[in-house]
């Protein structure tokens, strides 16, 4: 096969698609690119906290009429898989808030990450960076 990351998924953050969808003048381009070779086979992952941090995002700017829009073409993504979150995720992330001193959403997301064995997240978040084990990727 020669590729040695195959098999190998990435988390997608909540930014990544936000920068997409809303067409940011500085991270937009990036943020299209990862999404784009997701949709083109590289498998990612990403939680329903993720998509609801979308949707508070979109409320929160006035833009409550394209929640739907917006979720439904992240949805259509290829090779995305959306997982669901447990409630021993939040357990531990209350846990990771004290070790990285990060805000809980985003050990939410590294709780989702370790229950499902993903050490790499696309992400423009630098506070991902203080995790040891997750490689933090924005390219």
């Amino acid at each position: 096969m020669g590729d040695e990351r195959a098999g190998e998924r990435n988390f997608i953050d909540s930014n990544i698609f936000l920068y997409a969808v809303q067409a940011h003048p500085q991270f937009g381009k990036v943020s299209k690119e990862i999404l784009k070779r997701v949709d083109k086979g590289e498998k990612a992952v990403t939680s329903l906290i993720n998509l609801a941090e979308i949707c508070w995002w979109l409320e929160r700017h006035g833009k409550r009429n394209q929640i739907e829009d917006e979720l439904g073409l992240i949805t259509s993504i290829l090779n995305l898989e959306i997982v669901p979150l447990a409630h021993e995720d939040f357990l531990l992330a209350s846990r990771l808030v004290k070790q990285y001193g990060i805000d809980f959403n985003d050990c939410l997301i590294l709780a989702v990450m370790r229950r499902i064995g993903v050490k790499e997240i696309y992400s423009n978040d630098p506070d991902f960076d203080k995790v040891e084990w997750l490689k933090r990727e924005f390219k």
